[in-house]
């Protein structure tokens, strides 16, 4: 029944947006984390790929919506390693382009990790980028710096680190089809 309300919500919010988009683009490809702070105590690099849809309110605005999967290798501290930190971030965002080929972009959404220490995170995510098309088509390569910071996260049962934030720089490069 919950699932049925929310779903109906995010219909009549967004309808009058996706019925006038003038674009929707589908873009998937690897990226690569570097993490930041705390989190780079824990992890000196992160893998991932994500998945991420865009449509178009305006030619300078669009509404996206991404999740991805991510793994960051744990450290090794005097013999042993520390358990990697595995998630499924998904999130929902806004982004505008300055122009034609640049935009800048911020994203809120949730992290669900898996494995061991499975627990949920806030996610916030800003970040900038640019698009250029291939060739003659419409479909563009798009390579993207964001930095993403997961919240209320803590690092399981082989370290005692807590802290209130995982963060990290990503470097993403995809391919964006348009449908």
């Amino acid at each position: 029944m919950k699932f049925r309300f929310l779903t109906l919500i995010f219909v009549v919010l967004f309808f009058p947006f996706i019925a006038a988009a003038q674009q929707v683009q589908l873009g998937l490809g690897p990226e690569v984390n570097f993490p930041t702070g705390n989190a780079s105590n824990v992890s000196g690099i992160g893998f991932g790929g994500f998945l991420k849809a865009e449509i178009g309110i305006s030619p300078k605005y669009a509404i996206t919506a991404s999740g991805s999967i991510n793994t960051f290798i744990g450290k090794k501290y005097f013999g042993n390693r520390l358990e990697n930190v595995n998630a499924l971030p998904t999130k929902l965002g806004f982004k505008y382009y300055t122009t034609p080929e640049f935009y800048v972009e911020g994203q809120l959404g949730a992290a669900f990790r898996f494995g061991n220490t499975s627990n949920t995170s806030l996610v916030w995510s800003p970040g900038i980028g640019t698009c250029f098309r291939t060739g003659s088509g419409e479909n563009k390569i798009d390579v993207g710096l964001r930095y993403e910071a997961w919240t209320n996260t803590s690092y399981g049962s082989v370290s005692t680190l807590k802290t209130t934030s995982f963060g990290f720089m990503g470097l993403k490069v995809g391919y964006n089809f348009n449908l």
